[in-house]
């Protein structure tokens, strides 16, 4: 994996090349062939795996990207309080399918 610092050039150099409009609508591209990709995947999984993985990394280099441009400690704060409520429910959907 790369460094860093290495992914925080990159990210800073896509960004001032393209711009954030132009990201954007990457990340829109992406998540469409992220969508197909898993369903692909459901559909047929022996077929669909690489198509899946390389998909998912595609969407992760470009929301990266956009992570970094409005900056990391903001977003890991709202993924803080969305992690919390990810937890409730699944423990409020455990306690359903256990009967309690």
């Amino acid at each position: 994996m790369k460094a860093e610092n290495d992914l925080k050039n990159l990210y800073e150099d896509c960004m001032d090349f393209w711009g954030l409009e132009k990201q954007l609508r990457a990340v829109q591209e992406e998540c469409a062939e992220l969508i197909l990709a898993v369903s692909h995947y459901l559909r047929s999984r022996k077929t669909g795996h690489e198509n899946l993985i390389e998909e998912l990394a595609d969407v992760r280099l470009i929301t990266d990207q956009i992570i970094h441009h409005f900056g990391k400690h903001e977003i890991e704060c709202v993924i803080d309080v969305k992690s919390d409520m990810v937890k409730e429910k699944l423990e409020r959907y455990k306690e359903k399918a256990n009967g309690i």
